[in-house]
C-alpha cells in the first residue's frame, strides 16, 4: 500500500512528520513562522509548506485529499506559564481556524476521516476541553483522548494531550477499551471526561493504545559534557544561580557534590511568591523543554564532577535529542531560532508510537474501506452534513 497522506497544521519544523514516517506522507503543511519554515525546508519537502497565517487558509488551498489532519495548535494560552487564558485567547484560539477549515472540507465531502490534536495538559481544564469535544462532534466524529508523557521514550518530562478523532460511522471496536487505560488516563483526563454532557460522552472512545516497555536512553547519551557551542557560566554566575535555590533544592546539589561522582542536573528559574527561585532535579530526566516565552525560562544544565559545579544553558542539539530528533536533522545557525523551534515541537518517538500502534492501523483500514466502497460504486464516507450553526455562531467572534 502507498504512503498514507496527511495534512500538518501548525507544522513548525515538521517534528510530527518525523514521527509519522515512513508510513505517512505529508501533502500539505502550514505555519506562520518563517524561521521554522526555513528549518523545515532544510529537512523536508518545502513545496508542501504553506507559510502564513492560518486565518488566510481555506479548504480550496488543500488540493490533495488526505486520510488524516494533524494539528499541534499553539499551547501558550493553555499552559500555566501563559496564565491559562484558554482557547478564546489569540494564540491557542487559532484552533478555531483549524475547525473552520475542517468544517469547510466536511461541507464539500473532503474532511479527512481521521483528526489528531496535540497540546498541553492544561487543555483539559474548564470549558476549553468541552468546547473542543463539541467541535469534533459537530464534524461528525467519534473521539477519545490519551495523555502521553515523553519520559516513556526519552529522558524528558513532557506530558501532552493527544485527541484522536475518527469518522463517526467507522467501526473502531478493535482499537477501543471498555474502560480507560490507567497509563494514558490520569485523573485530570478522567475529571474532564466526567464533566462532559452525556451527548458528548456517547461519542467518546477510550483508545486501547499499548504501553511501551522499551528501555529509555540514559541522559548521559543526550548531554555533551565537554561541548563548546554554548559558553559555560562563570563560577560567580553559577554561585548566583545556586543562591536562588530554596534549602531543599540547595541540599540536592550538596548531596550530588558529596558523592564525588559525575552528576547531571537540570534547572529552571521560576517565580515563587513574587521572588525568583531556582529549582533543580538530578533524577536522570530533564524538565519539559519550553520556548522562552509566556513566563517560561530556558533550561540550565548543571554538571557536578569532582566536587566542582558547572552550569550553562542547554544546547539546541541537546534539546533536539531530548525530543527524539536525530543528530542528522539540520537546525538553524541561530541558538534562539533552533531552541524556539524545538521547544515548540512534539516529541518524535511519542508520535511514532501513537502512529504505529493506533493511527496507522486505523488509517489503513479506512483506506481499504474507501477502496471497497469505490469498487462497489458506493460513496466512501458520508461527510456532507454542515457544521452545527449554533456552534459556528458561538466561535465566530474568535475566528474573525
Amino acid at each position: 500500500m502507498s504512503e498514507l497522506r496527511f495534512y500538518d497544521f501548525f507544522a513548525g519544523v515538521g517534528m510530527a512528520e518525523l514521527g509519522l514516517a515512513p508510513d505517512w506522507k505529508c501533502v500539505w503543511a502550514n505555519d506562520i513562522d518563517p524561521k521554522k519554515a526555513a528549518i523545515y525546508a532544510s529537512n523536508h519537502d518545502p513545496s508542501v509548506y504553506a507559510l502564513g497565517d492560518i486565518a488566510g487558509i481555506t479548504a480550496a488551498d488543500l488540493t490533495t485529499d488526505a486520510v488524516m489532519a494533524w494539528a499541534s495548535f499553539p499551547c501558550q494560552d493553555l499552559s500555566l506559564a501563559g496564565w491559562g487564558r484558554g482557547m478564546s485567547a489569540e494564540r491557542s484560539g487559532t484552533f478555531w481556524q483549524f475547525y473552520r477549515i475542517m468544517s469547510e472540507l466536511k461541507h464539500i465531502g473532503r474532511r479527512p476521516p481521521l483528526i489528531v490534536l496535540e497540546n498541553v495538559v492544561g487543555m483539559l481544564r474548564g470549558r476549553d476541553f468541552q468546547s473542543l469535544c463539541e467541535a469534533l462532534d459537530s464534524l461528525g466524529m467519534q473521539f477519545g483522548t490519551l495523555v502521553i508523557d515523553a519520559k516513556r521514550f526519552v529522558p524528558q518530562s513532557r506530558p501532552r494531550v493527544f485527541v484522536v478523532a475518527l469518522e463517526r460511522d467507522a467501526n473502531c471496536d478493535k482499537w477501543v477499551s471498555r474502560q480507560p487505560i490507567p497509563d494514558w488516563s490520569p485523573k485530570p483526563l478522567i475529571d474532564a471526561y466526567d464533566q462532559l454532557p452525556t451527548r458528548l460522552q456517547r461519542s467518546w472512545r477510550w483508545w486501547n493504545l499499548s504501553v511501551p516497555t522499551l528501555a529509555v536512553s540514559p541522559i548521559e547519551n543526550m548531554i555533551d559534557v565537554e561541548q563548546d557551542i554554548v559558553p559555560w557560566n562563570s563560577d560567580a554566575e553559577t554561585a548566583r544561580i545556586l543562591n536562588l535555590m530554596s534549602p531543599t533544592n540547595r541540599r540536592k546539589v550538596e548531596i550530588a557534590v558529596e558523592t564525588g561522582a559525575k552528576s547531571i542536573g537540570f534547572l529552571y528559574k521560576r517565580t515563587r511568591q513574587g521572588h525568583q527561585r531556582a529549582e533543580i532535579r538530578f533524577d536522570g530526566i530533564a524538565g519539559c523543554i519550553r520556548t522562552p516565552t509566556g513566563g517560561s525560562s530556558r533550561q540550565t544544565v548543571v554538571i557536578i564532577e569532582g566536587g566542582h559545579v558547572r552550569s550553562r544553558l542547554m544546547t539546541p542539539r541537546e534539546a533536539a535529542r531530548l525530543m527524539g530528533v536525530e543528530d542528522a536533522f539540520v537546525l538553524a545557525n541561530s541558538y534562539n531560532d533552533s531552541y524556539h523551534a524545538i521547544g515548540d515541537g512534539v516529541a518524535v518517538p511519542v508520535v511514532a508510537w501513537l502512529a504505529r500502534n493506533l493511527l496507522t492501523p486505523i488509517a489503513k483500514e479506512l483506506e481499504n474501506r474507501v477502496i471497497d466502497h469505490r469498487s462497489s460504486g458506493v460513496a466512501s464516507f458520508p461527510r456532507t452534513i454542515a457544521a452545527q450553526p449554533a456552534l459556528m455562531e458561538q466561535r465566530s467572534r474568535w475566528v474573525g
